[in-house]
C-alpha cells in the first residue's frame, strides 16, 4: 500500500469533500481516502496498479481541479512537475 497525496481546488463545503472522497475511494485500487475542503489537502491510499493520474482525472471530470505538487498556481493539465514549474 502506498499513499499519494495531491490538493483539490473548487471544494466550498463538506458536502464537496465528501464527492471527491466517494469519487476516490470508488476507483479501482483505492483502499481509502482523506479529504479536507477547508485546506483542500487530499490524500489516497492504493494498492500497487492506481496511477495518480487517474486519481486526479476523475476529480477532475467531476468539476474540482488538482494540484498534485501542492501549488495554487499550478495549472499543469498533468501536474507531476517536481519541483512544480507552474507560477
Amino acid at each position: 500500500m502506498s499513499r499519494i497525496e495531491f490538493k483539490v481546488t473548487g471544494m466550498v463545503c463538506a458536502g464537496c469533500s465528501q464527492t471527491v472522497q466517494r469519487i476516490v475511494t470508488g476507483l479501482g485500487g483505492v483502499i481509502g481516502a482523506d479529504v479536507d475542503h477547508e485546506t483542500g489537502a487530499a490524500s489516497a491510499d492504493v494498492t500497487g496498479g492506481v496511477e495518480p493520474d487517474a486519481i486526479h482525472a476523475a476529480i477532475r471530470d467531476a468539476g474540482f481541479g488538482v494540484s498534485a505538487c501542492g501549488n495554487d498556481a499550478c495549472g499543469c493539465a498533468n501536474c507531476d512537475c517536481d519541483p512544480c514549474l507552474c507560477t
